[in-house]
This record gives C-alpha cells, structure tokens and sequence, in this order.
C-alpha cells in the first residue's frame, strides 16, 4: 500500500476505495456478488442500518455519488402528529448486471431485474423489471434494453468521427488508436492485432470470449484504423 492509499484509508475508511467498501458490506452482512464497483466510493451511501434487508447482484457498477436505503425515516412526521411509529424497513434487490448512474438513489422496498441500465440523478422505488432502460424521478422505463442497444449501434460512426474531430480541434492531431477504445468495432475484428487496452475492455464484465466471438464474427465498418481516419480527414473535409 503506497503512502496516499494510506492516508485515504485513515481519512475515509471502508470507504477508501471500492474493494474495501465491498469487503465492509460483506463483513457486516450484506449479500454482494461478484465482480461489484464502487466509482465514487468516498461520496457513495449505503443504509447498514439493515444489512440484511440488501442484496446486490453479480456485475453491478455505481457511479456516483449513488445512495441506496433500507429504511424510509419519514415516519418521524407521522409519530409528532398520530403518536404512533409506522416503521418502514424493507428489502432492496438489485440485479445481475446493472448499471446505477450518476447520483442515483435507490429507496427501500425496491426490486431491480436483471441487466438494467438506470439514468443520471433517478430516483428508483418499487420494481424495475429486466432488460430495460430507466430514468427519471421516480424511475420510469424509458425503453427495453433491446431497443437501447439498436440505439448505441446506430450512432457509432457519427459519435467516433465527432470524437476524433474534437480531439484534432484539441491536440492538432488525430487521435491515436488507444484513445479509440470504445469505438474499436468500428475497424477491428480479429483479437490477435487488438492492443493491450482493446483487449482489456474485451475482458471487462467477464465475457471475454463472448466479446471476442462477436467481435471476430461481425463486419467493422473500415478495413483497419487507417482507413477510419481516412474516413474522419475526409469527413472534415466536407
């Protein structure tokens, strides 16, 4: 452990980094599954109050900073006016492979399907079923995971010549292929050329061979990355 780690360690704890936010969660009670990332974990809030009233799936990824609750104190209001304490402590469920985005809240009683992707700043309660895409306060479905995958392939080329013209405004130069790691499909189709970091996003989720048999299989729009930037020069030209 280097001298910063250490020092984030004594100044924020669990919360340090993602691993040892993860192992407190464990530690306590919490159901976690495997390969879980806390971006943010320092700003990231999850209710222990309950740790048995949370379970978090396999591949989930928390950008932040997200805040998940157990519990809905709120009652408090209730008990000055009626006397009475109508508690609210329930189980949250959050899938396998879901994306929580940034600022997300998820409140207690929520129920999250599998391989679901949730908006920037939404506010989820109740149950989001699998295989959809989510935003909003509260969370509504926006659209089936399906149709946000047809989305993202359309918009491919026209998102990478942008990003690689922007770049040039910046820089004076095209980019270089590293920098080109989302958009790799576009121009590559046999994993024995890809780079090191090509391959790392490959493996990213834990499909590797997945990934790779898709992306061998399919037709990149270019021959290699030369001809993209042909592609871009000429694009810009125009």
């Amino acid at each position: 452990m280097g001298i910063l780690d250490g020092f984030k360690k004594m100044i924020l704890g669990y919360r340090a980094s993602s691993e040892s936010y993860i192992r407190h969660l464990k530690k306590i009670g919490v159901s976690v599954g495997e390969d879980v990332l806390i971006y943010r974990p320092a700003h990231t809030v999850i209710d222990s109050q309950n740790p048995h009233l949370l379970q978090i799936g396999n591949h989930v990824r928390m950008t932040g900073p997200v805040t998940i609750l157990t519990h809905d104190y709120s009652w408090c209001v209730l008990k000055r006016k009626y006397g009475y304490i109508p508690g609210n402590q329930q189980k949250v469920i959050i899938g396998n492979n879901v994306f929580i985005g940034w600022g997300g809240t998820i409140l207690c009683g929520s129920v999250i399907g599998d391989n679901v992707i949730i908006g920037a700043n939404s506010v989820v309660t109740g149950n989001l079923e699998g295989d959809a895409v989510y935003a909003g306060i509260p969370a509504r479905r926006i659209m089936s995971l399906d149709e946000y995958y047809e989305k993202r392939l359309g918009r491919q080329l026209q998102e990478a010549t942008e990003y690689a013209a922007l770049y040039e405004s910046c820089y004076g130069t095209l980019p270089p292929i590293e920098k080109m790691d989302e958009y790799f499909y576009l121009f590559e189709n046999r994993t024995e050329s890809l780079t090191d970091r090509f391959k790392y996003k490959l493996g990213l989720m834990g499909n590797y061979e997945e990934s790779a048999e898709v992306l061998c299989a399919h037709s990149p729009v270019f021959a290699d990355y030369a001809e993209f930037l042909d592609y871009c020069k000429s694009s810009r030209q125009h």
